[in-house]
C-alpha cells in the first residue's frame, strides 16, 4: 500500500478516540498527506470526507488545527473552503490570509461582511489583484487601508495610491504607513511630502531613494522651520537682526525662508531680511510694506531682494492678513495666521489668472 494512502485504521482510530488531541493530530497528518503527488483518488476522497467531519467539529481547537493545516494546500473542495472562511475568526483568519485559491469574489464577499479581523486577513494576502486593492481603498476603513499599505506583497497601482491619498489626506496613520512602505512611487512622494510632519519627512529621506530636488526641498524646509522657531524666541530687534545678519553672511537667507517668515507672521524677520537682501534702510522697508495701495513699490522691493515673482502672491496675502489683524485689534497665533494666509492665496488663485495650480501648491508648501 502506498505510504501516502489513508487507511481504514486512520478512520477507525479517529472514530474510537474522540479526544481533541487525537483529532487535531489526525487533522495535521491527513492534511500533510493530502497534497502529496502520490495520493490515490480513493485516499483523496477519504481525506476530504474526514475534513468535512472536522469542519463541523464542536471543538474549536480541532477546527483551528484543520485551518492551519489546510491553509497552504493547493486545492480543497469548495464546500470545505466556505466552511472555513465563514467560521469564527481564530479558524477563518489564517485560512483567509494564506489559502491561495480564494477568488476575487470570495474576497469581496469577506470584505463586505465587515468583520475587521477577516478584512485585515484579506488586506494582508499575497498577490492581491488590482480590483481587490482598489476595492479596499474605496470601501474599507482607514485601519484596513493601513494594513494594505503595510503589505509589501501588494502591488498598489498609482490610481489606488491616489484614492488613498485623497480619501485620507488628513490621516497621520495613513501618512506614516505610506512613508514606512519600502517602495513608494515618486509621484506619490511628491503628493504627500508637503503634508508630512518633520519626523516623517526625515524618515522619508532615510527610507526612500528620493530624487535630489525633493530630498533637498525637504531638508531646506526642516532647516527653515527650525530657523523661524529660533526667531520666534527672540524678542528684540537687535536679536533678530543679528540672526538675519548671520544667515545672510552664510548664504542661508533664502527666498523661501524669507517668504515663509512673513507667511508665519514673523514681520520683524521679514523686514530685516529685505533690508539685507535689497540693501534698503529699515524705515524705508517698513514704509513701503504697509502702503499696500501702491503695490508696485512692494514689487520693486521684492525684486531688489531677489524674491521670485511666483512668491509675490504669498507675500501680498500675508501682508493683507497682517493689516487686518493690526487694524482690527485682533491677536492671532501662528497656526491661525498661516491658515488665513493660505485662504487668501487660494481665493487669489480663483480670482486671478496670475496663479496656476502648481504655483498655489508650491506657495502652500512654503507656508505649511
Amino acid at each position: 500500500m502506498n505510504k501516502l494512502e489513508l487507511s481504514k485504521q486512520d478512520v477507525e482510530r479517529l472514530s474510537h478516540d474522540l479526544s481533541v488531541e487525537n483529532k487535531a493530530l489526525t487533522a495535521q497528518k491527513i492534511s500533510a498527506y493530502y497534497d502529496g503527488k502520490d495520493l490515490s483518488e480513493r485516499g483523496r476522497k477519504l481525506a476530504e470526507d474526514i475534513f468535512r467531519i472536522m469542519v463541523e467539529d464542536v471543538q474549536i481547537k480541532v477546527r483551528e488545527v484543520l485551518s492551519e493545516s489546510l491553509k497552504n494546500c493547493k486545492s480543497i473542495p469548495r464546500d470545505i473552503v466556505l466552511k472555513l472562511i465563514n467560521d469564527q475568526d481564530s479558524v477563518a483568519v489564517p485560512f483567509i490570509k494564506y489559502y491561495a485559491n480564494l477568488t476575487d469574489e470570495d474576497l469581496i464577499t469577506i470584505l463586505e461582511a465587515r468583520n475587521i479581523n477577516k478584512q485585515k486577513a484579506v488586506a494582508s494576502r499575497k498577490d492581491l489583484s488590482v480590483e481587490i486593492t482598489q476595492y479596499i481603498a474605496d470601501k474599507c476603513s482607514e485601519e484596513i487601508v493601513g494594513v494594505l499599505i503595510s503589505n509589501e506583497n501588494a502591488d498598489l497601482k498609482e490610481k489606488t495610491f491616489d484614492t488613498i491619498i485623497n480619501k485620507y489626506k488628513d490621516s497621520e496613520l495613513i501618512k506614516k504607513k505610506l512613508v514606512y512602505r519600502s517602495e513608494l512611487p515618486t509621484s506619490v512622494i511628491e503628493k504627500i511630502v508637503t503634508s508630512l510632519s518633520e519626523d516623517l519627512q526625515k524618515r522619508l529621506i532615510i527610507t526612500h531613494n528620493l530624487p535630489n530636488d525633493i530630498a533637498t526641498d525637504i531638508v531646506e524646509q526642516v532647516k527653515e522651520k527650525t530657523t523661524l522657531k529660533i526667531s520666534e524666541e527672540y524678542s528684540t530687534d537687535k536679536q533678530i537682526e543679528e540672526l538675519v545678519h548671520q544667515l545672510y553672511t552664510s548664504n542661508h537667507l533664502t527666498p523661501s525662508l524669507v517668504v515663509r517668515s512673513i507667511c508665519m507672521g514673523d514681520l520683524k524677520f521679514f523686514e530685516y531680511a529685505l533690508v539685507y537682501l535689497s540693501n534698503t534702510p529699515l524705515l524705508e522697508v517698513r514704509k513701503i510694506l504697509f502702503n499696500l495701495q501702491v503695490d508696485f513699490m512692494i514689487r520693486n522691493l521684492l525684486r531688489k531682494a531677489f524674491i521670485p515673482k511666483s512668491m509675490f502672491p504669498a507675500v501680498f496675502s500675508a501682508l493683507n492678513v497682517l493689516k487686518d489683524i493690526r487694524f482690527g485689534c485682533q491677536k492671532s497665533d501662528r497656526n491661525s495666521f498661516m491658515h488665513k494666509v493660505i485662504e487668501r492665496i487660494l481665493s487669489r488663485s480663483i480670482d486671478s489668472e496670475e496663479l496656476s495650480e502648481d504655483d498655489v501648491n508650491y506657495l502652500i508648501s512654503k507656508i505649511s
